[in-house]
């Protein structure tokens, strides 16, 4: 499959990234290039910032991806931005975040009590108490009518 992934330099992204090549995909990474990456020699990059992803619309749609694998949706707008892009073309968008399941993230977005936490939150951080009743239900469609 032809994986376009958005993002894909940090944090997690590497290890997706090499995983989809080593399966053997043909895998393309749109990053910003300010991060560098060890990434595999057979992925393609594509330099580029997903804030201006419309402007790229046109070359990212002409790679015809089977899937889309955005690895850096910050908010709503990103999400709605990248199915409309692709709305079309790819078979499957795929969105990964992990940044809600952090204590810190759901304390400054109020839905975990207690104060913000100083600091960045990374892979080792406490992570949140309570997931939202939508959440739990959309966990629960997707484990029982799969």
């Amino acid at each position: 499959m032809r994986i376009l992934v958005i993002g894909g330099t940090r944090f997690m992204g590497p290890l997706v990234v090499r995983s989809l090549n080593d399966l053997g995909h043909e895998v393309i990474v749109f990053h910003r290039g300010q991060t560098p990456a060890d990434l595999p020699s057979a992925v393609k990059e594509i330099l580029g910032d997903r804030r201006s992803l419309a402007s790229f619309a046109n070359k990212l749609t002409r790679l015809a991806p089977d899937i889309v694998l955005d690895m850096i949706p910050a908010i709503e707008q990103d999400a709605q931005e990248v199915m409309s892009t692709f709305r079309s073309i790819a078979h499957r968008v795929v969105a990964i975040s992990s940044q809600d399941v952090y204590r810190a993230f759901g304390r400054v977005n109020h839905k975990e009590t207690g104060s913000a936490e100083p600091g960045s939150i990374t892979e080792d951080s406490p992570l949140r108490e309570h997931l939202d009743e939508r959440l739990r239900q959309d966990s629960r469609r997707e484990c029982c009518n799969g």
